[in-house]
């Protein structure tokens, strides 16, 4: 048996290395400093907001959702070297900045996760059929025993919120959460979702694997529903005409949609049709 040496080092060791990637994905990869920075004017004085949402992807990314988790982080060199940030912000200035301005980081943050995969190079894989699907699906939670704002009873009959995702089927990139409360329609919300990201994932990758189209988990859509978001041009007709599928979305006559066809989810994978 080896026998092993265990002597004393001046190396520094840290339980999250992995915010040196982090750091250098935000930095690199995104033009998320400037598109906040956009928001409003600040004092020169002031903490950019680049460093502010910085600081808290970071704490996210260690699993980590409440602002007062920042104090612990505050005067780890180790921290403020990988996202690159002079000081870190307070707990009350953290909290205080997002809510002020939670709409706008939002569309930051979005334009953000699409510019991530597009400067990375992200491999985004169509279907046999050329399609690619952009998942917006409902997951409702278990929040039986909480009285927090927006719990309410979901269609599965638990007491809780029904959050929703949009993500890319084949690689499973993720690009928006929304929580929701429990008790608001699973059909109410995912195209609106999806359909924010159909420019920004249109300019990502060769041209045969920009065919995007909106797929739902429901058995089978509501066709008011459908038709409305046509309309509004969140959401275009299905590939193969609006009567191609007996279980996909359509109403009698094809609307010439500018946004995301749609297709329930089981159907996607069907050949275009002729």
């Amino acid at each position: 048996m080896r026998r092993l040496i265990i002597s004393k080092s001046t190396a520094d060791f840290t339980s999250h290395a992995g915010l040196g990637l982090v750091g250098m994905a935000i930095r690199d990869r995104t033009n998320l400093a400037t598109d906040a920075a956009a928001v409003s004017a600040l004092r020169s004085d002031a903490m950019p907001y680049g460093d502010m949402l910085a600081s808290y992807v970071a704490l996210l990314c260690l699993g980590k959702s409440d602002c007062e988790a920042i104090d612990a982080f505050r005067n780890d060199p180790f921290f403020l070297e990988a996202l690159g940030l002079e000081r870190a912000p307070s707990a009350a200035i953290l909290r205080q900045r997002l809510d002020a301005n939670a709409a706008d980081f939002k569309d930051a943050v979005i334009v953000a996760a699409i510019e991530f995969l597009r400067r990375s190079e992200a491999p985004i894989t169509p279907l046999g059929n050329g399609l690619v699907p952009l998942d917006a699906d409902v997951a409702p939670m278990n929040n039986a025993k909480t009285k927090k704002k927006g719990v309410a009873r979901t269609y599965k009959g638990e007491n809780g919120f029904a959050p929703t995702a949009a993500y890319l089927r084949q690689e499973g990139y993720c690009l928006e959460l929304e929580l929701r409360e429990g008790s608001q329609h699973s059909q109410k919300g995912p195209p609106e979702l999806a359909g924010q990201h159909r420019q920004g994932l249109k300019n990502i990758g060769p041209a045969e694997r920009r065919r995007l189209v909106l797929t739902t988990a429901a058995p089978r859509l509501d066709l008011d529903g459908v038709a409305h978001h046509r309309r509004l041009g969140r959401i275009g007709p299905h590939p193969g005409g609006d009567a191609a599928c007996s279980g996909c979305s359509g109403s009698a006559a094809p609307w010439p949609g500018r946004g995301l066809p749609v297709i329930a989810a089981q159907h996607v994978g069907h050949e275009p049709h002729q």
